[in-house]
């Protein structure tokens, strides 16, 4: 029977082959709008890994993630260093990463951080982050950069840059009087760090020297910056604080004893919960693409049904050459489900190859423009349900043509 059908199609290849283009095109979206979320998933939940919680001034859980792992939007306060030095005291703490943020470059969020966060923060499965070229800083003028702020701007190891004053709709003019050096690139993470600019807390202190309710009230031009200690330099606030702890089965009671600070108000918020809420809103996008590729697909079956069922007449002579050599109308019917069969397995492997083939080869291109990680990978038990349902919806919808063929007697097939 597998012989018959395929001399069958080949016999009427042109319809075959345009049915055949739409249902790969349409399974090739629904794999890659698959694929594309469920990386999307897994970079928007590895942004930051190895951190247990996520303090800073009493705000939202979602908003004080934005702006510490998102670098989206501004902080509304900061909270005390004696509060950062209060946590570091804790037994159940590990560490703890202060950030200070309110600055920019060129549009890149600027992080005022200790070299701990390069050693501390993770990404991915426990990834650490990587210098493509150069180290953490360890001058006052040392700056590093993300790796797509390096690509965009062209930036080394040795390059100047300048520091503006305010991000995003706040900002206001640059300190041009201090300039620094980048001392290390990192590596690419798929995450906001390759569009982060990073500096060291006193560098970010000594900028704002002179500095008074965002007006600059003298500049570093006319300061000698070699005789201001270090100690001089440590910042009053930060705007907030990664923190680990010793021990995961801690980390509720930790973070409800954070939140009872007396000190201070502040917020404890565990990443990976805040996360998922996060995700709840945003993922609503890609259900839609879902839901339109499964339309196209729908179009594309209604497709061979209508082609099978526009070629019946123009196959009764060979339906009735076939009957009259002793085809059972079992046989007959069957010829035409074999074929459905044989169109939507070819569009299956045509799919699943092409898919392969435009992971592989835009790998560095979604990692570049869109900080997606796409791995090429084997089918998932998920793609396989999809994929066996897209073929099983194929069938049945063919059944309505195979059981027209089935009722069709050999003497009405030798009459038309």
């Amino acid at each position: 029977m597998i012989k018959f059908a395929i001399k069958s199609l080949r016999a009427r290849w042109l319809p075959v082959l345009l049915v055949l283009i739409s249902l790969t095109a349409s399974m090739v979206l629904l794999l890659s709008v698959d694929r594309i979320q469920t990386a999307t998933k897994n970079g928007f939940n590895q942004s930051i890994n190895g951190v247990d919680l996520l303090v800073g001034p009493r705000s939202g859980d979602i908003e004080l993630l934005l702006y510490t792992v998102f670098h989206i939007g501004q902080p509304t306060n900061n909270i005390t260093l004696q509060t950062i030095d209060d946590l570091a005291a804790r037994p159940d703490i590990d560490w703890v990463v202060p950030i200070a943020l309110g600055d920019s470059h060129k549009g890149y969020r600027v992080i005022a951080t200790t070299p701990d966060y390069f050693e501390k923060i993770r990404y991915a499965v426990d990834q650490p982050v990587r210098f493509q070229t150069g180290q953490a800083f360890s001058e006052l003028n040392h700056v590093v950069v993300g790796h797509q702020v390096a690509k965009e701007l062209g930036y080394q190891v040795g390059s100047q840059l300048y520091v503006t004053h305010g991000s995003g709709r706040q900002l206001s003019r640059q300190h041009d009087d201090y300039a620094f050096s980048v001392s290390g690139v990192l590596e690419p993470t798929g995450t906001p760090i390759d569009k982060a600019v990073f500096v060291s807390l006193q560098g970010y202190e000594l900028i704002h020297l002179g500095w008074q309710s965002g007006r600059q009230l003298f500049g570093l031009d006319q300061v000698d910056v070699s005789k201001i200690p270090l100690d001089k330099l440590k910042p009053d606030t930060v705007t907030a604080a990664f923190v680990g702890l010793k021990s995961k089965v801690s980390l509720f009671r930790v973070s409800r004893s954070l939140s009872q600070y007396s000190a201070e108000a502040i917020s404890a918020v565990i990443p990976s919960l805040a996360l998922s809420e996060l995700w709840s809103i945003v993922g609503m996008v890609d259900k839609v693409f879902k839901l339109l590729s499964w339309i196209v697909i729908g179009i594309a079956t209604v497709g061979m049904v209508t082609m099978t069922l526009s070629t019946l007449d123009a196959r009764n002579r060979e339906m009735a050459i076939l009957r009259a050599c002793g085809a059972s109308p079992l046989f007959v019917s069957g010829l035409v489900l074999t074929e459905s069969l044989l169109v939507g397995l070819s569009a299956i492997l045509l799919a699943v190859g092409l898919v392969f083939m435009v992971t592989f080869a835009a790998q560095d291109l979604l990692l570049a423009e869109l900080g997606i990680i796409a791995e090429v990978s084997w089918l998932s038990s998920q793609e396989m349900i999809t994929l066996l349902t897209i073929l099983s919806v194929g069938l049945v919808s063919s059944l309505l043509p195979a059981v027209m063929v089935y009722k069709r007697s050999l003497s009405s097939s030798l009459l038309k």
